[in-house]
């Protein structure tokens, strides 16, 4: 009966994804969110699992009791949201148009391209270096009236992070954007904002380009999104132009 009700909303049906995902390169971000008095008002932690040769990639992540997965599995043009909580595993899995993503990362791109075009978004070395988790980082600024931002990139990691992974635009030509402009890879950045003196600070604080993991979905109940063909869709605006 459940699948009926399913079936009847839409939530079931022709979402394919895998039993298990591996995956081998790994990246830890800590994220800070500072009050303007410097008061820590929230952080989180990001796992990153990414598959090099499949272009997959999960994150990971906890919010009190409750643990959160989010996978993009590029052969089967499915995203799938898992969760932990309360010793009960469920999870959602819908079809992702891979032309779409393709032209959102295009558009994304080519967004922030044009603004840094512009002289105030330009980022320019400091001359400050400093090293981070054993790769040397140089310091990066990007000014303008309402938002400060320092970054430390390193090059040499961006060279690896670039030959195994940022070759598929479709997949991280919008999440790693600032890594491909810059010649490297961020590993640290720290954001003001002038206007509330709230303060966002960025740190990769784990990465094993060489890291085996694997997560299953066996044990979830997962329910999935119907992908309505465009004949479908036009069906139903038929009938609702009939209703009225």
């Amino acid at each position: 009966m459940n699948h009926v009700y399913m079936d009847a909303l839409g939530l079931s049906g022709n979402v394919d994804y895998e039993q298990e995902y591996k995956f081998d390169a790994y990246i830890q971000m800590e994220v800070s969110e500072y009050k303007k008095n410097e008061k820590l008002k929230d952080k989180m932690v990001y796992d990153t699992h990414i598959s090099k040769d499949q272009i997959d990639y999960a994150m990971v992540f906890k919010d009190d009791d409750t643990k959160s997965t989010i996978i993009f599995d590029q052969k089967n043009s499915a995203m799938l949201i898992l969760s932990d909580s309360d010793g009960s595993k469920t999870g959602f899995a819908m079809g992702v148009d891979p032309e779409t993503m393709a032209e959102m990362a295009e558009e994304y791109a080519e967004e922030n391209q044009e603004e840094s075009d512009l002289d105030s978004y330009q980022p320019y070395k400091t001359g400050k270096k400093k090293d981070i988790l054993g790769y040397s980082c140089d310091e990066y600024l990007i000014e303008d009236e309402n938002i400060e931002t320092h970054m430390w990139v390193s090059e040499e990691l961006g060279e690896k992070v670039r030959k195994n992974m940022l070759n598929n635009q479709q997949t991280f030509g919008a999440a790693f954007y600032h890594a491909a402009y810059l010649n490297g890879m961020v590993m640290e950045y720290d954001v003001l904002d002038k206007e509330n003196e709230e303060r966002t600070l960025m740190e990769v604080t784990d990465i094993n380009l060489n890291r085996s993991h694997s997560i299953g979905t066996r044990s979830y109940a997962i329910m999935t999104m119907k992908n309505q063909s465009p004949d479908e869709e036009g069906e139903d605006e038929d009938q609702e132009d009939d209703e009225d």
